[in-house]
């Protein structure tokens, strides 16, 4: 059973991990944990809270990544939040390094444990030259979080206009609807965005 707390355009989903004890056996909690993980086989997925590449995403330090992927190191080793390289520097904002984690092949279909994706965090920040880095590599612009809001929808809420236009221009699609029924126009609306409003009109979308 899933806990929802709506907390606005950034909502957090928190998914408690079952623990099952039949027979006073304890069964494996890594595998309860990977059954919840969105889009990426559990096999596949380390999951590190110290790991050396996510210490070095949050400290945006090229070198020590660079040097630490040319040993091999995993691209896509992840967090207790289960986010990457890659998502930490879609985040943050630091096209650099996205460029460097893109060119060692990062996979672009992941998502946090909160469902959002690096496409989404670029958006939310209006990371304008992450976006299309990461709509070159065919990134999915429709892709929901846990609370069905797409990239599009947290642009348009935060008034980010130029991310706004660059999804729009990729093909998101603007009439998806998150889990209270609302798009991105709406989104934009309810946050009084006017010169998002204004755009979404002019392009004939919304009312």
């Amino acid at each position: 059973m899933a806990i929802v707390r709506l907390d606005g355009l950034l909502q957090r989903a928190e998914i408690p991990v079952m623990r099952i004890f039949p027979n006073s056996s304890v069964f494996c909690l890594a595998a309860a944990l990977f059954c919840t993980l969105p889009f990426e086989a559990a096999a596949e997925i380390d999951i590190l809270s110290n790991d050396r590449l996510i210490e070095a995403a949050k400290a945006n330090d090229l070198t020590s990544a660079e040097a630490l992927l040319l040993r091999k190191h995993n691209v896509d080793v992840r967090d207790e939040n289960r986010r990457s390289a890659l998502i930490i520097a879609a985040l943050n904002g630091n096209e650099d390094f996205v460029a460097l984690l893109l060119q060692f092949n990062a996979r672009i279909k992941t998502a946090d444990k909160f469902g959002n994706s690096p496409l989404y965090y670029a958006a939310a920040g209006n990371y304008v030259e992450v976006i299309e880095m990461l709509i070159k590599k065919k990134a999915d612009q429709n892709v929901q979080n846990r609370q069905g809001l797409t990239p599009l929808m947290v642009a348009a809420g935060e008034g980010h206009l130029a991310s706004v236009q660059m999804l729009l221009d990729a093909k998101a699609d603007s009439s998806i609807t998150d889990f209270t029924g609302r798009t991105a126009y709406d989104w934009a609306e309810r946050n009084k965005r006017q010169a998002v409003i204004r755009f979404f009109k002019t392009s004939g979308i919304g009312s």
